[in-house]
């Protein structure tokens, strides 16, 4: 009697723990959202009397960027308006399915584009608002070498759902939307 009520009860405890981390689980699940994000990048062409200096990468490290999915364009009609400017050169357009968990920040998605010589990331952050974080580096030299001058933006923005949100630099700009997935 004594080995089957302890089987009984070891068999009872490991079924418990093994319950409750089933559904620990899924509440953990519950509380993460996905958004679309939408990314826009454009050289610009306005007069300014800002001196750029800058000749070293000041980007944030990240050890290791999100893996979002492709998500979908919705700012196709901006992009084309934008290409028939003449004030802005759009060169970049990418859409992704990123998480986020509530109070937390996503992991990075990461900002790339060789022909322009661009560099970055931007992060979603879920709490009570949303947020983004981006930093963005772009190189306007013909050269990759030390001495090339370095166009650097890096901004953190309250973001509303389906608006428009615009990334100033002087010499580029970002246009970012955040849609609920």
């Amino acid at each position: 009697k004594t080995i089957n009520g302890r089987y009984l009860m070891s068999y009872s405890l490991k079924l418990a723990f093994f319950l409750s981390l089933f559904f620990l689980h899924g509440v953990a699940q519950a509380d993460v959202k996905y958004f679309n994000v939408e990314v826009i990048a454009f050289k610009q062409s306005a007069p300014s009397s800002e001196v750029f200096d800058q000749t070293e990468s000041e980007i944030e490290a990240v050890s290791r960027f999100s893996r979002a999915t492709r998500g979908k364009k919705s700012m196709n009609s901006l992009y084309g308006r934008l290409q028939k400017s003449n004030e802005y050169r759009p060169f970049y357009y990418k859409a992704w399915k990123v998480s986020a968990k509530s109070g937390r920040m996503s992991l990075p998605i990461e900002i790339y584009d060789a022909g322009q010589k661009m560099t970055g990331w931007i992060k979603i952050q879920r709490g009570e608002l949303i947020h983004i974080h981006a930093d963005i580096e772009i190189s306007p030299s013909e050269s990759l070498d030390e001495d090339g001058l370095i166009y650097h933006l890096k901004e953190k923005r309250r973001v509303l759902y389906r608006e428009l949100h615009y990334l100033d630099h002087p010499k580029f700009g970002m246009i970012v939307r955040v849609l609920p997935n």
